[in-house]
This record gives structure tokens, sequence and C-alpha cells, in this order.
């Protein structure tokens, strides 16, 4: 293996990523554009009645008839292992109670095993992600740039980071509250990620099946 093959080898996973820090609830990302995360709860369309699904349609348009800046909509979906819950529940039988809540704890428990056998059990994230560039906006696709792009927004990275987050702040801050003010009109509930939380969702993504915890 000549130096350069070996060079090439000494890379981290990092070098590969668009993200250059996360500070103060914002990712940067190595091109200058800065992001703001907010997570959302979500709701079984399929379990409300014709009325409640026409709400939330006519929530979500007027949602999106009252934006006048770029968002991106990003769903998470992982598998999830719950046979730690499976053998909870096979324990709680051991527990004082009454005949009947003893077979109706033994159904229930049958019912998750079958589930489990059957299916996949999924768990889903909602994220909305606000972009700043300080060059201006920009589509969200263009977060992740070419090349070529890269090359034409190299002036903006010597922008100090502290001017830049500050700067996005300003511009992001309102565009959260107008977003959190329509998702409570849609019924759900938003918050934006924290430093700490954006960390555990990029650990995640990358590292799947690993788990991460951060004090």
């Amino acid at each position: 293996m000549d130096a350069k093959a070996r060079a090439r080898t000494t890379f981290s996973t990092q070098d590969h990523l668009e993200v250059r820090d996360i500070v103060d609830d914002l990712i940067v990302t190595k091109t200058g554009t800065v992001a703001m995360i907010i997570q959302t709860s979500a709701i079984n369309f399929d379990l409300l009645a014709e009325y409640e699904q026409d709400s939330k349609v006519y929530a979500f348009a007027g949602l999106l008839n009252s934006l006048n800046f770029h968002i991106q909509i990003l769903i998470r979906t992982k598998r999830v292992d719950i046979s730690n819950y499976v053998d909870y529940l096979k324990s709680q039988e051991h527990n004082t109670m009454s005949e009947g809540l003893r077979k109706q704890l033994q159904i229930y428990t049958q019912f998750v095993q079958n589930l489990i056998i059957q299916n996949d059990v999924l768990d889903k994230n909602f994220f909305l992600v606000i972009p700043y560039n300080p060059a201006g906006e920009i589509p969200v696709s263009k977060i992740f740039p070419s090349k070529k792009e890269k090359k034409e927004t190299e002036r903006y990275q010597q922008i100090k980071q502290e001017q830049l987050i500050e700067k996005a702040k300003i511009f992001l801050s309102p565009k959260r509250d107008h977003m959190l003010k329509q998702l409570a009109r849609m019924g759900l509930v938003g918050h934006q990620l924290t430093t700490k939380e954006l960390i555990t969702e990029l650990y995640t993504i990358y590292n799947p099946d690993d788990e991460f915890n951060i004090r």
C-alpha cells in the first residue's frame, strides 16, 4: 500500500459528513449553512373521523400557504426491539392479582409476542428542518451542495462562527415560533432540538445498531 492509499484510509467518518459543528442548538455545515431542527408529534390520521381529517388537511394547507421560507420535512424510521417489554409482562404474572386480571395479562402478552413474530415494530420520528444560508435563502436541497456549489460558498466559510450563529438565530427564531404556532393549530406539539438531542439523533442515524446516551 503506497503513501497516498494509506492517507486515504486514515480519514475518519466525520471527514465525510457535512456537519462542521453543533452549537447553541443549531447545526453548522462545512459550507457555512446553519439549520434548526424542530421535532413534532404525530397523529394517526386513519383513526380520525372524516370531519376531523378534513380539519387536519385544511390546517396543513394553511401551514404550507403561510410559509415564505424553505423547510424540509424529515421522517426517520427505525426498528424497535421490545423483547424486554415481553419479559417484563411475563414477570408481572407472579404478582398478586385476580385470576381474571392474570388471564387478561397472559392474553395481552401473547398478543405482543405474536406482533413481534409477524411484524417489524417500528418507531417513527418526525422533524422539520429550517435552513439559514448567509449567502441568501436557498432551496433546502442545497444544504448539501455539489462540489461546484461548495467552491461558490467558500468565501462564506470565513465568517467567524460566533457571528454566523448570531445571524442565524435572528433569522431562524421567528421562523421557529411561526412553525410551532402552525403545528399547534393542527393539534401537534413541536419543540426545537437541543444540542444534546441533535448529537444523539445524528449519532443514531449513522450508528443505527448502537445505543448512545449523553449526560
